[in-house]
């Protein structure tokens, strides 16, 4: 099986924009707002168009609260969930709007119930 280099950069565009927006936000004490803007702006100056988006939008999901988000682990596994939306979904959502917020809300979701079955 051979893996594309497309999915490794949106594996570590995904890793990115999650943790260090959760790391930001909860850890340095910046809050979600300023967090999401500080990664969607770097993702905007030093990336491509496509994996800036992709980096934005899953800093969506390190936007979330502690109650929801609650450690370092369970933002790396909100990170694989956003990666795996993502390569599933590339091609249904092409040109819809509203891409993001529902990829970001859906990852949060399945990340929370995976969190809650094993805690």
């Amino acid at each position: 099986m051979k893996i594309k280099k497309k999915s490794i950069y949106v594996f570590i565009c995904s890793f990115v924009g999650v943790t260090l927006t959760w790391f930001i936000n909860h850890k340095m004490g910046y809050g979600a707002v300023i967090a999401n803007g500080l990664v969607g702006v770097m993702a905007a100056t030093f990336l491509p168009n496509d994996l800036a988006g992709i980096t934005y939008t899953s800093s969506f999901v390190g936007m979330s609260s502690l109650s929801v988000i609650p450690s370092f682990a369970a933002a790396f596994l909100g990170s694989i969930i956003v990666g795996i939306i993502f390569l599933i979904t590339a091609e249904i959502y092409a040109g819809i709007g509203g891409k993001g917020g529902t990829t970001a809300a859906l990852s949060t979701i399945i990340t929370k119930t995976i969190i809650n079955f094993f805690s």
